[in-house]
């Protein structure tokens, strides 16, 4: 299982983050979420497709989101 972050701009822009970026709101209107439980195989962009899915506001806790949440 991986984990990805994944950062959402104030202006819908979503893109992966740095790897060791810290998940949570940054000192602009972005937001970083870390994306865990990833299966083996799955891409980035595969994960930042499915965040984009939720209007770039997927439910989340702390800023976290399981996987199987964003495919449920």
């Amino acid at each position: 299982m991986a984990s990805f972050m994944v950062k959402v701009a104030g202006e819908g822009l979503v893109d992966k983050a740095h790897r060791l970026a810290d998940s949570g709101p940054t000192s602009g209107s972005t937001i970083i979420y870390e994306v865990t439980n990833v299966p083996d195989g799955v891409s980035i962009d595969a994960v930042i497709a499915l965040v984009k899915k939720t209007g770039g506001k997927p439910e989340h806790k702390d800023y976290e989101i399981s996987y199987a949440s964003l495919t449920a």
